[in-house]
């Protein structure tokens, strides 16, 4: 997998995290240990880069989610979302997002 697309994983995640007002730092750690316990070679830089441009886009979660493909990368966009967002209590505007995602990547057809 290209590691670059590990980038649009996070912004996912930070959307559906976002989406009850504030990534809370809980938040942002469970998307790095999530994203990082499956590829090693992902580093904080690139993580922390990837947080500052997704702060300063103006994209939408559906904008993000067109560039995943794929089973693997869609179960592990899922799985990345689904804990970071239940690591400080989903929210219900964070369960919804999530469920989005969910429709979207395929798994709620």
């Amino acid at each position: 997998m290209d590691i670059g697309i590990l980038d649009v994983v996070v912004k996912i995640a930070a959307c559906v995290c976002g989406k009850d007002g504030v990534i809370s730092q809980i938040e942002e750690k469970a998307i790095l240990e999530k994203v990082t316990s499956a590829y090693p070679e992902y580093t904080i830089q690139k993580f922390n880069k990837a947080i500052d441009i997704f702060f300063n886009e103006t994209l939408q979660i559906e904008d993000y989610l067109e560039h995943v493909s794929g089973t693997d990368l869609n179960n592990f966009t899922i799985d990345v979302c689904e804990f970071s967002a239940s690591a400080d209590g989903l929210d219900i505007k964070e369960n919804i997002a999530l469920h989005k995602v969910k429709l979207i990547l395929g798994e709620e057809l």
